[in-house]
């Protein structure tokens, strides 16, 4: 396991990586972390700072520099302001005399060269001659190689009597089947199991618990990246984020000490889910814009895998742009952070449309259940009211294709979910399959909702006729949280949530609004969910696109003003 945790540190690039996991290694080795790494101040060296005993040492100031990798030559003093001479010189020169809390200048002080892999023979001399002619009483100049840290986090964060029976292969098991993503997904996801079957009796098991689940994503992440492929790791930080939802919801309504480090670990969870979502679409997003670009980077000559994939894209880039637009809400009133929040939102959407426009399998879902990922792509979309031509273009076409389709017994959207079942759909071209295959649905009523919401008259009657004369065996539905979805939601360990069935899409399109949104005003189970109450709504998307969950009506709440 050393060994794995080591050939993920050397892979660990040093901003926003390494430097974020270690305050979290100190905190778990009893130091208190009295600096963090900072953008745009300046740190005179010291990316992290804490005070603390480590195993037999006295009580000491840890003064960390961070560099990833490997030291060498280049990396020591070639005349960079990166280089790490300089940075020491300046913890040195600066940060000890002027930025030292006061209360800490009477300890011993260990400055730390902190690497992720370690020091290369080519510059160890010139290393070890800076260390001694600069030792004290009081300070030294230390190294924090890639197997010292590596000890420490075999020590620390997966420690035999903390990690429950079998918890270490099924982590080995996830990193050696990473070309196989479903599988590796599974063995992580047994291993999240593993870390939160037991109740937690003490809240620091449950602190505990979120730094095994981020530095097990985190390392399954690392060896993703060196192996090119991103898939597994995708999932595991959807399933990660959620169960550590659930695992630290309950203290985000409190300020003690142990509640505020407890959100500290979920965030930074959360931060790891938002580096993996920035590097899987640095694959996607320069393929958007080209013809075909990403249905013929499915390398599969069936086309059902063509359309189970990019609708699966779609999805994803969906919900990264909505969660551009929680940080947009963060950034409040900050203008600077506002426009560039803006700016991406407008880039992921803009790529969303160049997405669909350059695949057209994204006009003809071959599962019902793709309303989902259909639904968070209007979201999106519709932040902007110059998308909305572009919104109805999309649900008409999809509309038109897929009555047709229906018509003709081709591929048409069907109820089924199963891969074998879905390869042979349409398994018979006769009136019983199709009614069976189209028993239900929340592709339709949601393109009449969407219709209804955009004042798109002439769509909604598409529906309409669409219902009346296709699919009148068929019952139109949404679904809404209840009150057993909190419990069950992020861990989608039961049923949960309810339905409204038989949808009135033969009424106009004002009083169908107001119908569906009545059920939202009956129930208080959406805003009662802890993601939602908590500001951290995007959660229910990521648990509703992973889970194969409707997307709740609640979220079109924002256009009744002017449908009024």
């Amino acid at each position: 396991m050393k060994l794995v945790i080591k050939e993920y540190l050397t892979s660990l690039r040093e901003r926003g990586e390494l430097d974020a996991l270690l305050p979290d290694l100190l905190s778990q080795m009893g130091l208190r972390v009295f600096s963090r790494p900072g953008r745009g101040t300046r740190q005179y060296g010291v990316d992290i700072g804490a005070i603390g005993k480590i195993e037999d040492s006295p009580e000491k100031v840890y003064l960390l520099s961070v560099k990833a990798g490997n030291l060498g030559r280049k990396d020591w003093d070639s005349g960079s302001e990166q280089d790490l001479r300089p940075s020491l010189n300046e913890i040195l020169d600066v940060y000890i005399p002027t930025h030292l809390p006061e209360e800490y200048r009477n300890l011993p002080i260990d400055i730390c060269i902190c690497i992720g892999g370690d020091i290369e023979e080519s510059v160890r001399v010139n290393i070890t001659q800076y260390e001694g002619a600069r030792k004290t009483e009081i300070l030294q100049i230390v190294e924090w190689d890639g197997d010292r840290l590596a000890s420490w986090i075999e020590k620390y964060f997966l420690q035999e009597n903390l990690l429950p029976e079998g918890a270490r292969p099924l982590l080995r098991k996830s990193l050696a089947l990473l070309d196989e993503p479903q599988a590796s997904f599974r063995h992580f996801t047994n291993l999240l199991n593993s870390l939160t079957q037991e109740k937690f009796v003490k809240d620091s098991q449950v602190l505990i618990t979120l730094r095994q689940m981020n530095i097990c994503l985190w390392i399954l992440f690392a060896w993703a990246r060196e192996a090119g492929n991103l898939e597994s790791t995708y999932l595991a930080a959807e399933r990660t984020l959620l169960y550590a939802w659930e695992t630290a919801k309950k203290y985000f309504s409190k300020q003690t000490k142990i509640a505020v480090s407890i959100k500290m670990a979920f965030y930074a969870i959360h931060t790891v889910y938002q580096i993996i979502l920035r590097e899987y679409f640095s694959k996607i997003l320069p393929y958007t814009g080209k013809k075909h670009g990403l249905s013929t980077a499915v390398h599969s000559t069936n086309k059902l895998d063509i359309n189970l994939k990019l609708f699966e894209v779609l999805g994803r880039l969906a919900l990264a742009g909505l969660w551009d637009y929680w940080k947009l809400e963060l950034a409040g009133e900050a203008k600077e952070k506002q426009g560039d929040q803006q700016h991406e939102i407008e880039i992921l959407a803009h790529h969303l449309k160049l997405l669909i426009i350059n695949n057209p399998t994204l006009f003809l879902p071959v599962k019902d259940d793709h309303a989902i990922d259909i639904f968070l792509a209007i979201l999106l979309l519709s932040l902007s009211k110059k998308n909305e031509q572009d919104i109805i273009h999309w649900l008409s076409q999809l509309l038109d294709k897929a009555t047709f389709s229906y018509q003709t017994h081709g591929m048409y959207p069907c109820i089924h979910r199963d891969y074998l079942t879905l390869l042979n759909h349409p398994e018979y071209r006769n009136d019983d399959y199709r009614r069976e295959a189209t028993a239900g649905s929340i592709l339709y009523p949601m393109i009449g909702l969407w219709a209804a919401l955009l004042k798109s008259h002439d769509l909604y009657q598409k529906v309409q006729e669409a219902k009346k004369t296709f699919f009148a065996h068929c019952n139109f539905q949404f679904w809404y949280p209840d009150k057993n979805t909190e419990k069950h939601l992020y861990k989608n360990d039961d049923t949960h949530g309810a339905t409204f069935s038989q949808l009135p899409i033969e009424q106009d399109e004002d009083t169908f609004l107001k119908e569906v949104w009545n059920e939202c005003a009956h129930s208080d189970a959406f805003k009662g969910l802890s993601c939602v109450k908590a500001g951290m709504w995007p959660i229910l998307l990521v648990a509703c696109r992973h889970y194969r969950l409707p997307v709740p009506i609640d979220f079109t709440l924002g256009y009744q003003s002017t449908s009024e």
